[in-house]
């Protein structure tokens, strides 16, 4: 049996708990979904008030939440929040991945055809929204999604970055000029060569190009969201791991990226730092430079707007960060400042994790 557990900000029924409340206790959603075929496995990923869940081998969709703007896809019509596992319809036979921003969200299908749903108040949807689901750029093959809080990006089978919407802080690696207006679906990554992985933070952009080494951020840097960025590339800041990455998040101010290798500090972080979000108390609100979690054999990892949730390989699940809804574990609601163990390996270990902006899935 598949049991997915619930923390955190709940004002919209984004938990699939059955009702509104904020849970600080891990809580079973509902109703249960079914024990996907093989060796797929469910994934969660989360906005502001609306969450998705999804097999990555099935044809299944489901959705949780607020549809006030259309972001899970279904029809106004349809009395919300949906406090419950909703089924959702989508184009296409099998999901291969979804990412969400504050209350849109984009959908990346087996054919390689990339889908939006919900705000388009900053053209966030690259297209319009005039169907529950919309394709964006028609005719391109997409591997990755990526969303911020209104912009949003895609890459595609050529290692090129597509990005859309809002660009005030230069998000998209485009330069603002004044009060410009949203951006329609662009290339953003020419002059970079191929990229591998990207991610959105609330208003910067992350790209990993396909040595898996060298990082790209453009947008706001008020938190040191460029990292250790040694030179320039356009308006792309750009700085080198010291090893290859496997995965890249981001939150609103901070980001996380799993490297290679087995033991403790396979997970580098930089940026905002003031609520625990690079798992130790630092002076000041910032760090430019790279900082290691000190876990051990971090198997995955996923990012809310100020926390973290990272699972090992053995099945345990550690959360740290801010916690004003006690989505990062602890139920005092104080802020998380080292790694806190909230699902133990045994006797049923974790083998998913994922995150929306102030809350925390398990998948188990």
């Amino acid at each position: 049996m598949v049991l997915v557990h619930a923390l955190g900000s709940n004002s919209g029924g984004q938990l699939a708990t059955g009702d509104l409340d904020d849970v600080h206790h891990l809580a079973t959603t509902r109703p249960l979904p079914e024990s996907p075929t093989g060796c797929a496995k469910w994934r969660v990923c989360g906005g502001g008030n609306h969450t998705f869940m999804w097999t990555d081998r099935g044809p299944t969709l489901l959705g949780c939440g607020s549809n006030t703007d259309g972001e899970l896809a279904l029809s106004k019509e349809i009395a919300s929040p949906l406090l419950c596992w909703t089924p959702v319809p989508f184009p296409g036979s099998h999901i291969q991945q979804i990412a969400c921003g504050w209350s849109h969200t984009l959908l990346l299908n087996d054919q390689g055809h990339v889908y939006a749903a919900g705000s388009n108040t900053f053209g966030q949807l690259g297209a319009p929204s005039s169907a529950p689901w919309q394709r964006v750029a028609p005719g391109s093959r997409f591997v990755s999604i990526a969303c911020g809080m209104r912009h949003s990006l895609a890459l595609d089978t050529n290692g090129v970055v597509y990005g859309w919407g809002a660009n005030r802080n230069g998000q998209l690696g485009i330069e603002p000029k004044g009060k410009q207006p949203n951006i329609p679906v662009t290339p953003v990554s020419r002059g970079l060569g191929p990229i591998a992985m990207m991610a959105c933070g609330r208003t910067h952009s992350i790209l990993i190009a396909s040595d898996r080494m060298t990082v790209y951020v453009a947008g706001q840097d008020k938190y040191a969201q460029w990292g250790p960025s040694a030179w320039v590339s356009g308006t792309w800041r750009a700085f080198q791991l010291p090893r290859p990455a496997l995965k890249v998040c981001s939150g609103w101010d901070f980001a996380a990226v799993l490297l290679e290798g087995e033991g403790h500090s396979n997970v580098a972080m930089w940026g905002r730092a003031d609520q625990g979000q690079l798992a130790y108390r630092v002076d000041g609100a910032y760090r430019r430079d790279l900082d290691y979690v000190d876990l051990p054999d971090v198997s995955d990892i996923a990012c809310g707007s100020s926390h973290t949730v990272a699972l090992t390989a053995g099945g345990s699940v550690f959360m740290w960060g801010w916690n004003e809804h006690g989505n990062a574990g602890d139920p005092t609601l104080n802020n998380v400042y080292t790694p806190l163990c909230v699902h133990e390996s045994r006797p049923q270990g974790a083998v998913g994790i994922g995150c929306g902006y102030g809350n925390s899935f398990i998948v188990s």
